[in-house]
C-alpha cells in the first residue's frame, strides 16, 4: 500500500520466510537480519526517511526505536498499545534516551479512525504518513 503512495518501503524482518518478494513485491528493498540492533546499518536514513516500526509480537520494537532515534528520520511511529509503548519508553528513558526524543514518535501509529483489520490498520498508518508530509512540507518520503 505504501508504493501508492509515493512512499518507498523497505521491509526488514529476521524471518526469510515473511521478508520475500512474495509478500511484499513492490518494497524497494527487502532485508532479513539476523539482530535488530543493526536495522538500519547500510541503509540511507536521513530527513526524508520514515520509520514505521511494527515487529513480529513486539518483541523487538523496543531495540528498533533505540536505533531509529539514532537516525536522522522525519517520521518515526510505532504500533501498539498506550501500555506497551509506556513500558518501551520508561525502558529507553532508563538506558539515556530523552524524553523529548520519545517525544517525535507516533505511537500508537496512526490516524484514530477505529481501525481493527490488518487493512484498515494499514490505511490508518498511511494516512498518518500522509498527513505527516502534507503538515511538513519539504520533507517527501
Amino acid at each position: 500500500m505504501a508504493h501508492l503512495t509515493d512512499f518507498p518501503c523497505v521491509v526488514i524482518d529476521d524471518r526469510e520466510a515473511f521478508a520475500n518478494k512474495d509478500r511484499f513485491p513492490h518494497a524497494a528493498d527487502i532485508r532479513v537480519l539476523d539482530d535488530f540492533s543493526r536495522a538500519f546499518e547500510g541503509l540511507t536514513v536521513d530527513k526524508n526517511a520514515y520509520i514505521v516500526i511494527l515487529t513480529r509480537g513486539h518483541l523487538h520494537d523496543q531495540t528498533v526505536l533505540e536505533q531509529a532515534l539514532k537516525t536522522q528520520a522525519a517520521y518515526i511511529g510505532m504500533i501498539g498499545s498506550k501500555t506497551k509503548k509506556q513500558q518501551i519508553y520508561d525502558n529507553l528513558i532508563e538506558n539515556g534516551v530523552s524524553e523529548d526524543q520519545l517525544a517525535q514518535v507516533y505511537s500508537p501509529i496512526g490516524l484514530k479512525i477505529k481501525a481493527e483489520t490488518p487493512a484498515e490498520i494499514a490505511v490508518s498508518i498511511i494516512g498518518e504518513m500522509i498527513k505527516f508530509r502534507a503538515e511538513h512540507k519539504g520533507l517527501p518520503a
